[in-house]
């Protein structure tokens, strides 16, 4: 899998995203279509899913759907996650005309209020009317494509909604609905949002229940649901950004292993983590324009996948004998897709 960041610029504020909290040192920049063309199509046909997400709303780069329409003619799977502002019906035709093969929409709550405030600038009610629009198209060119997921982010303001919104989201049209965790905590006030338990915590009976009964809804409706665990697991060998397989290239053309570590940021970024503050500087293999063989197969690349690779051969009995548990790559101890979350 590729992840290509168009562009990182957005129109929304979202009070969570470091767009909105970074503005000092933020690269704000649209990946050129000509880097495009140069240095990341000829790869394409050894590339099984590109996926056109950053930081940034990917509407707002004017060739995206020629990115993506090359990346078909290459015989890639593509997607991208959108704010949902500019899904006009003459984009979804053409979503669905090309076979583009996932469309994720971002969702912060089940209720219009709780969405609006945490994803200041969005609309509820536009993303559910846009999600019936695409459903509509898919079915009368009887194309199953795109996917269209809805991402509901959890957090202590909206878990109690989560089970409303798996209703409206089958309602509207929906193929899934992923609940995912503030796994990315850029402030104090951000880390005490988030619903999952650190070590040492307890798990709040009532965000429990609230995803039981999202799940017990998601059942009766035959309505796919998937929810991020909300305890640590200490052993996750490799986080799911799948660093040894997947690369993620920023606006700026940094190949990095992940869109954590790749911020298009310049600066030290203020992460916390279990409480506490784990500031950590932005991290790449370097740029496309060297070649993009040439930088993830560099000595930085390798030496950055190579504590992922011991790790894995823990999972082989045959390998190793009562090892001790490689440390993970330095910029990745703390955060918190490292243990399952």
């Amino acid at each position: 899998m590729l992840q290509l960041e168009v562009t990182s610029r957005c129109q929304l504020k979202c009070f969570f995203c470091p767009h909105t909290l970074l503005p000092d040192g933020w690269y704000g920049a649209d990946f050129p279509w000509e880097l495009f063309v140069r240095y990341i199509a000829p790869y394409l046909r050894q590339v099984g899913l590109i996926y056109f997400q950053g930081w940034g709303e990917p509407l707002l780069h004017p060739r995206l759907l020629d990115m993506m329409q090359l990346a078909k003619e290459q015989g890639c799977q593509v997607g991208f996650t959108t704010n949902g502002i500019l899904l006009g019906p003459a984009i979804l035709e053409r979503l669905v005309e090309m076979g583009c093969d996932l469309l994720g929409l971002s969702v912060a709550g089940g209720n219009p209020l709780t969405h609006a405030a945490l994803r200041s600038g969005s609309s509820l009610k536009r993303l559910l009317t846009n999600i019936s629009r695409l459903a509509d198209i898919k079915q009368k060119q009887s194309s199953p494509l795109p996917k269209i997921l809805c991402s509901y982010l959890m957090t202590k303001r909206n878990i109690q909604e989560l089970a409303a919104f798996v209703e409206l989201a089958a309602g509207a049209g929906a193929d899934e609905v992923v609940a995912t965790n503030l796994d990315f905590t850029l402030s104090p006030e951000m880390e005490a949002l988030r619903v999952f338990a650190c070590p040492g915590e307890v798990i709040s009976e009532e965000y429990l229940l609230a995803i039981q009964d999202a799940e017990e809804r998601a059942r009766r409706l035959g309505f796919p649901l998937r929810v991020y665990p909300l305890q640590f697991n200490p052993d996750v060998m490799v986080c799911d950004a799948r660093p040894l397989k997947h690369i993620f290239i920023n606006s700026h053309g940094e190949v990095a292993p992940c869109v954590y570590l790749g911020l298009p940021y310049k600066g030290v970024v203020s992460r916390y983590f279990c409480r506490g503050e784990a500031s950590f500087n932005p991290f790449n293999y370097g740029n496309i324009t060297e070649g993009l063989t040439r930088v993830i197969k560099n000595k930085t690349a390798r030496e950055f996948k190579q504590p992922f690779r011991h790790r894995l051969d823990l999972t082989n009995p045959f390998l190793l004998d009562n090892p001790e548990v490689p440390a993970p790559p330095l910029p990745c101890i703390n955060c918190y897709k490292l243990f399952g979350l």
